[in-house]
């Protein structure tokens, strides 16, 4: 029986895109046995990823070769993520198996427009327009697509959440971050935020839960007088997740670029307010500022406006995470997003 293929890196990984394809296994992907998942990344030392990556690879090859492949579904990414695919994309092209591409991470168009040239950003694109279809997750990557790439089917497609049930409310005075702590992810914006936050309501903490700078993070609050109120846990698992989520006055994400950021729904799906940058697809997540405040990439004095907002007025954020809830049950629930993929699954494998 043929299946359909779906590649990307194992649920166990860090990362948005680990976390929607955890989120498709939990609920039934693999069910029926016609849709098959094969990790080609692990986290690890770079021998255990090469390793991961072969294996996969070889697993591929055999499939195809035995006839048992229906559609390649391909999770991408820029960097070395797009070039770990590429193999699997050349290879179900040789076979004359349909594509569907899968974009992901905000820097993307970036990478093959700028980090690429010559030879290398001529068989990029040649590899994204051989393609059958393609789904994005803004409408920017979309048109980029059919504009750069020539792909004629290209969709916006939401990241899936899981309808779960979270811990309950105890919201103290936490200003709580999950990520990556590196600039481009806005962090230091934000613990310059805070400390105009601080100023006003020295009762807040900031929580930046995640792995990176975290020596360049403590600089920072102590050079601005703050250190005393950073909590800095590191990269958190699922559970100690939604314990910060049921602790936090209100999640950030001040990204300087994003996708569609699987964090913005994991707040909205546990009722906490959101104060997120204006990029990528979050001011869609958040119906252009109905759910959550939005503000400009590196407006400081924004960002900190936002915040005291949140943190000064309990009915405005009972509003906001009560519309937050709404908007992500009525459109980013994994039973919906499954369905749609499928039917999706269905047209390209005809």
């Amino acid at each position: 029986m043929k299946s359909v293929i779906m590649i990307g890196p194992s649920p166990a990984a860090r990362g948005g895109m680990a976390s929607v394809v955890q989120t498709y296994l939990a609920h039934g992907y693999e069910e029926g046995g016609r849709c098959r998942f094969i990790a080609t990344h692990v986290d690890g030392g770079a021998l255990r990823k090469a390793a991961r990556a072969g294996a996969a690879l070889l697993q591929f090859l055999g499939l195809l070769v035995l006839g048992r492949v229906a559609l390649l579904h391909v999770h991408l990414a820029s960097g070395v993520s797009f070039w770990r695919k590429a193999a699997f994309i050349a290879a179900a092209r040789l076979f004359r198996r349909p594509v569907l591409l899968h974009l992901h991470g905000g820097e993307f168009i970036d990478f093959v427009e700028v980090r690429l040239s010559g030879r290398r950003q001529r068989l990029a694109l040649a590899l994204l327009g051989g393609a059958a279809a393609a789904f994005a997750l803004t409408e920017v990557s979309a048109a980029w697509l059919r504009t750069r790439a020539g792909l004629g089917q290209v969709e916006v497609f939401p990241n899936p959440i899981a309808s779960s049930a979270p811990l309950a409310r105890r919201p103290g005075r936490s200003v709580l971050f999950l990520g990556r702590l590196e600039e481009k992810k806005g962090v230091f914006d934000l613990i310059r935020a805070f400390a105009a936050v601080h100023a006003r309501a020295p009762d807040a903490r900031l929580v930046l839960a995640g792995d990176g700078d975290a020596d360049g993070a403590r600089a920072l609050a102590a050079e601005l007088g703050v250190a005393h109120c950073l909590h800095l846990p590191g990269w958190v698992d699922a559970g100690a997740r939604a314990v910060l989520m049921a602790e936090a006055a209100l999640f950030v994400l001040p990204s300087h670029k994003e996708q569609m950021p699987m964090s913005i729904l994991e707040a909205m799906m546990a009722s906490v307010p959101v104060v997120a940058t204006d990029v990528g697809a979050v001011p869609q997540m958040l119906d252009q500022g109905k759910c959550g405040f939005l503000v400009q990439v590196g407006n400081i004095p924004q960002l900190a406006a936002s915040i005291l907002r949140i943190l000064d007025d309990n009915i405005l954020a009972d509003t906001i995470s009560e519309r937050g809830l709404v908007r992500v049950k009525s459109e980013y629930m994994v039973e919906t997003v499954l369905r749609r993929l499928r039917h999706r699954y269905e047209e390209l494998a005809a």
